[in-house]
């Protein structure tokens, strides 16, 4: 007598499960085919109340539970989990990889990485990553894996890299859920995403140490990279879907804060149970919120600004030609390369500014300049971090330019190379782009690009300016007194001309924050620090000046006046250029394709900011915020002067 055949399944909105006897389960996917299991350790995880709970919990969170996406669809975890787990298998990992990767999101929490928004602390990975080993003490999984004598470090997915492996490249994780989101949201085919789950390989083989997920098909890599780049535009860091994120985790973390959910419910409940949990303990003010989205739905993207918290992601997928050693598709495709680029930049012009840094005790904060955040990773050296506060007239604006600190830093890193190639015994305390690391990876996306390692120095309290041009404040004290800084210069000069004898040092005071610099005399410069230092930084700013000025001129722009910062090496004694250089911060950039002598001149900086201050009577006084519309033309300079200086590249 046959046994009654169980039925199926329904795992999630691509796959479906068929018992046909107790020792076997048949996973019908329509993106991978069909797959019958039969390892002991398979069958039971997957039947398993444990990882079966993850059917109750959307990929999607919040957007996806309303049925806010693009296209109404419902992707489950644990659909993502057995998709993750048949791509290795597919490749053939091993049986420990298989199920590394069938576990890989075992502690999910109900409405996914909503709950990120609710109660991870700055500077942690995600919640249900921090909580893993308190939820898994919870469960039955330990105890399955022992009994099929598995390791438990297959909990660890980050010691197998065919599951998890950074951005940008592949992963079972990464790959799974970007090709259920982009065909399920109609941006790729099912016979695409077949073809791609056919080219892919195991490089140079599933048990080698160095494996890696690669595809052999350039041109199919580029269609899987693009179709991941629609579904971030569209879904993953719309910043209407992200908004909605982040408010419903806001109400929620007050909700767990105030003891009105417990934390336990995040694990013990669906996202349809818990949305309706959310709705009863919810106050008068937070009910009327989740009945606005439930009725309202998402809030219109355009205006909306990208949180700072959000990922942009893309991918660079490694592609191995006839088995050869694999390449990311940008250096075998250049013309992707641009266009992942191009796409970050895009996203990013989008984000929120981000003006205040917290590395939550990850390293010291030494100190909070106008623009940069100081923090010591050892005795040597510091970490710059460059936020997109601004300042203008020694006034910290209220808000931030978005993304101004990455220009900063870009433009500062593209300087020194120059100016290092061009006079080579000049020593900076410019080390590194990358981030130290202690800097956890949830903190990694904000702080990439923005912060440079540096030497520790001891900074000389001077900042040393130097004028080609004749305009700002030296133009002001020139009509009065035919000065500049003190300094005698020819008579019967007009606006925004170049000094006859080329260019000058005028030096002014640093100031601490709060207070204003002072523009002195070279003279007063020599009182301040010395007769040595002072004459090594006057000679040593002017031919720093005038090999940026050649370099600019070749690229369309004309730097009218600059300012260098200097410390010292305690033990070598060397001066070292220091802090920031030629950026719109501490420049003044103008165009030279619309030059002109006798009055003042466009720029690729903060005049644009110092103008609207003066006009609006708001020279020098605090707290001022921009208005949206000076921010953004404030933003356009910037980015203008980056991507003349740099031709727009990192």
């Amino acid at each position: 007598m046959s046994m009654p055949q169980t039925p199926a399944l329904k795992a999630g909105h691509f796959q479906t499960h068929e018992i046909p006897a107790s020792s076997t389960i048949v996973i019908r996917d329509v993106l991978y085919g069909d797959h019958t299991i039969i390892e002991p350790v398979l069958v039971e995880l997957l039947q398993s109340p444990d990882l079966q709970r993850l059917i109750g919990i959307g990929q999607h969170g919040v957007t996806g539970h309303l049925g806010l996406l693009p296209r109404d669809v419902k992707i489950t975890r644990f659909e993502h989990s057995v998709g993750a787990f048949l791509l290795v298998r597919i490749v053939g990992a091993s049986i420990e990889e298989q199920v590394t990767a069938l576990l890989h999101d075992i502690s999910h929490t109900v409405l996914s990485h909503v709950v990120d928004w609710a109660l991870s602390q700055p500077g942690e990975d995600s919640y249900h990553e921090v909580h893993k080993a308190r939820y898994l003490a919870t469960t039955s999984i330990a105890a399955i894996l022992t009994k099929h004598s598995i390791s438990h470090t297959v909990l660890d997915e980050e010691q197998y890299p065919l599951v998890e492996k950074p951005a940008p490249h592949l992963c079972a994780d990464r790959l799974d859920y970007s090709l259920r989101d982009a065909v399920a949201l109609g941006l790729m085919s099912q016979d695409d995403a077949h073809r791609v789950v056919a080219s892919l390989k195991a490089f140079p083989d599933p048990s080698s140490p160095r494996r890696l997920l690669v595809l052999d098909d350039p041109a199919l890599a580029l269609v899987l990279a693009q179709a991941y780049q629609a579904t971030d535009r569209d879904v993953w860091s719309n910043p209407a879907h992200v908004d909605m994120y982040k408010r419903t985790g806001q109400l929620i973390g007050d909700l767990v804060r105030g003891g009105r959910i417990s934390e336990d419910a995040l694990w013990s409940m669906s996202d349809e149970e818990f949305w309706e949990l959310l709705k009863d303990v919810a106050d008068p003010e937070g009910a009327e919120t989740l009945q606005r989205f439930e009725t309202d739905g998402l809030l219109q993207e355009h205006g909306l600004r990208l949180h700072k918290g959000a990922k942009v992601r893309t991918i660079d997928p490694d592609v191995s030609v006839s088995g050869g050693e694999p390449a990311a598709l940008s250096v075998v495709d250049p013309g992707w390369g641009v266009e992942r680029q191009d796409y970050i930049r895009a996203r990013e012009a989008t984000r929120e500014a981000y003006t205040q840094t917290d590395l939550q005790g990850v390293l010291p904060l030494i100190a909070r300049g106008k623009v940069r955040d100081l923090y010591e990773i050892d005795d040597k050296t510091l970490l710059f971090v460059a936020t997109d506060r601004i300042s203008a007239y020694d006034v910290i604006m209220e808000n931030g330019i978005p993304n101004k600190g990455i220009l900063l830093t870009l433009c500062t890193e593209k300087w020194f190379s120059i100016l290092t190639a061009a006079l080579p015994s000049l020593r900076t305390h410019f080390l590194t782009l990358d981030l130290p690391a202690q800097i956890p990876a949830s903190l990694r996306p904000v702080l990439q690009n923005r912060s440079m390692q540096v030497r520790k120095l001891t900074i000389l309290p001077i900042e040393a300016i130097v004028r080609g041009y004749i305009t700002g404040s030296a133009w002001k004290e020139y009509q009065t007194s035919g000065t500049v800084h003190g300094i005698p210069v020819e008579k019967g000069l007009q606006e925004s001309q170049a000094f006859p004898g080329g260019p000058i040092y005028t030096p002014s005071t640093k100031a601490e924050l709060g207070e204003h610099d002072e523009n002195i005399h070279p003279d007063k410069a020599i009182e301040i620090i010395g007769p040595k230092h002072a004459a090594t930084i006057a000679a040593l700013s002017l031919q720093l000046y005038k090999t940026a000025h050649e370099y600019a001129l070749t690229r369309g722009v004309i730097i009218a006046d600059t300012k260098f910062e200097f410390g010292v090496d305690e033990t070598t004694g060397e001066v070292v250029l220091a802090d920031e250089v030629l950026t719109p911060d501490s420049s003044r950039f103008w165009p030279k394709d619309s030059y002109a002598v006798g009055r003042g001149q466009a720029s690729f900086d903060k005049q644009f900011l110092r103008d609207w201050l003066v006009q609006e009577g708001l020279k020098g006084k605090e707290g001022v915020r921009m208005s949206e519309e000076i921010a953004l033309k404030t933003s356009e300079k910037y980015k203008e002067a980056w991507e003349r200086i740099t031709g727009g590249n990192n």
